[in-house]
């Protein structure tokens, strides 16, 4: 997996929290982290919205 920001390479790591548990990918070179489970929820309703035929209205911040 490349970095979107240095194109570098990103590792994913795993943690655990007494209330949660997420999966992370961070960037070897610049530090840069992206939360994987926020991502596929972005990626299901752009999906899902296509599929309706509605405009796709969602973002994803970085």
């Amino acid at each position: 997996m490349q970095c979107l920001r240095c194109n570098g390479c990103m590792t994913i790591e795993r943690h655990y929290t007494r209330l949660t548990r997420r999966i992370h990918a961070r960037c070897i070179n610049c530090g840069f982290w992206i939360d994987l489970a926020d991502l596929l929820r972005f990626f299901h309703k752009v999906i899902d919205n296509g599929l309706k035929g509605q405009k796709v209205q969602q973002t994803l911040s970085l």
